[in-house]
């Protein structure tokens, strides 16, 4: 894996949605492997929802982290990573 993209949330479901929209939308060079670490931080919105109806069109992992704050969301969506070079996005 070369990129892992980590995007961590908490109870924004609508921008959430306006995001993975156009994460769904790159234009990623030919070959390139990536992929996206959603972190639910303990959301009790339709996050979950949300990520998960993205399944399957991106190359997507959902996690909950169920301690809240951003630090606890963004070192849980390090430990997952795969890739050789870690993105962060909000």
């Amino acid at each position: 894996m070369e990129i892992s993209v980590v995007l961590c949330t908490y109870n924004n479901e609508d921008r959430l949605q306006i995001t993975l929209e156009s994460l769904y939308n790159l234009n990623t060079p030919e070959g390139a492997e990536w992929e996206l670490i959603a972190v639910d931080n303990n959301s009790t919105d339709n996050t979950e929802d949300v990520i998960r109806a993205f399944e399957g069109r991106l190359p997507l992992t959902y996690v909950y982290e169920p301690q809240q704050g951003k630090s606890r969301a963004l070192n849980t969506g390090i430990e997952v990573a795969q890739g050789e070079l870690i993105v962060f996005t909000d």
